[in-house]
């Protein structure tokens, strides 16, 4: 059987169980989601974060989300994003990345997880010293590989968050390029589903499980999808199958005239 890995991201979750961002209860929102990916005869072998964790960086927040994911019983791995605070996220999740790079096993198959988030800064980076470290890493490890961070290391066709990337993204790209074994580089941030092939490999984004950002868009907008999150299916000879799925339906609407947050 296949292992089954749920991507959510960018839940921008609040101490207050009622915060809002531009119109979306994002715990609620949240929630739905997560109710939605767990269900079905058989759980989800594991769960994937990928960043903009909690949006308020109060303690209260990371608590709550530590606290609901232990109560799947499903493994979970959590990276950071740029809203996100390292030492809240160490002190109230489990399983959190330690460090800019971390592999964890998922079956037949390898997570790299890496931090691209820059302290004070939307957009992210790459050190020298991970790629280094993912460069010898993925020399040693010849398993079928997947690689998530929370910034996307090429350009959606949105300029405003293009601008907001990974800066060095092209040379991550580059290395992956020269390991056959990488299957997919999966991302958040976008808040919105994006698959294409790069070589070898895949490129994916991920639906927020909040808000959405309407795709092509030159400037900040709001999209009218709903909520949702990507599932990946991992075959142990190396095949990779994926697919996004998204709320029916979802009552609040966002502010679509907002022009940022």
């Amino acid at each position: 059987m296949p292992f089954r890995l749920v991507q959510l991201t960018d839940p921008h979750l609040f101490a207050d169980p009622s915060g809002q961002l531009l119109g979306i209860t994002t715990r609620r929102s949240f929630e739905s989601v997560l109710t939605l990916a767990l269900s079905g005869s058989t759980p989800p072998d594991a769960l994937l974060l990928t960043g903009d964790l909690v949006h308020d960086e109060t303690p209260a927040g990371y608590r709550y989300l530590g606290e609901r994911l232990r109560r799947t019983g499903v493994p979970h791995f959590c990276i950071g994003g740029n809203h996100d605070v390292p030492a809240l996220m160490t002190e109230h999740l489990d399983s959190v990345a330690p460090g800019p790079l971390a592999l964890r096993r998922l079956g037949h198959w390898n997570l790299i997880l890496l931090d691209s988030s820059i302290p004070e800064s939307d957009g992210g980076s790459l050190t020298p010293t991970q790629l280094t470290q993912l460069a010898q890493l993925l020399d040693d490890e010849r398993a079928p590989t997947l690689i998530a961070l929370h910034h996307h290391p090429t350009a959606i066709g949105s300029a405003w968050i293009d601008r907001i990337g990974v800066a060095n993204g092209a040379e991550l790209l580059a290395l992956c390029e020269g390991h056959a074994q990488v299957k997919a580089i999966l991302f958040g941030h976008i808040h919105q589903d994006f698959s294409a092939r790069h070589g070898g490999y895949l490129l994916l984004g991920a639906p927020s499980t909040c808000l959405q950002f309407r795709p092509g868009s030159p400037e900040f907008a709001i999209d009218a999808c709903s909520p949702g999150y990507r599932e990946l299916r991992l075959h142990p000879d190396g095949r990779l199958e994926t697919r996004v799925a998204r709320l029916e339906q979802y009552s609040e609407m966002p502010l679509y005239l907002a022009g940022g947050y």
